[in-house]
């Protein structure tokens, strides 16, 4: 009966995930839209501090990279528009 349940739950439940996410270099702004599936399988590799996105260095100035918005495998948001908001304080 278990297994008929879960059948019918993985079934009927599809979930779209984006095909990228754009992330933006902190230091020239130039945008790079990342594969989704290489995002996340840098974040499941990943045995850091949860609190920080998968890095990636741009490919124009080698600066700091971050998502414009990524959630991640712990459940964790990550928006540009938050860590700006750090930055101001």
């Amino acid at each position: 009966m278990l297994t008929s349940c879960l059948r019918t739950l993985t079934t009927n439940t599809t979930v779209d995930l984006p095909k990228s996410v754009s992330y933006v270099c902190l230091a020239c702004h130039e945008k790079e839209d990342i594969p989704y599936d290489v995002v996340r399988n840098f974040d499941l590799m990943d045995d850091g501090d949860p609190t920080y996105p998968p890095q990636f260095a741009c490919e124009s100035c080698g600066g700091e990279m971050y998502p414009e918005y990524y959630k991640g495998i712990h459940g964790v948001e990550y928006k540009l528009s938050n860590l700006q908001e750090t930055k101001k304080d």
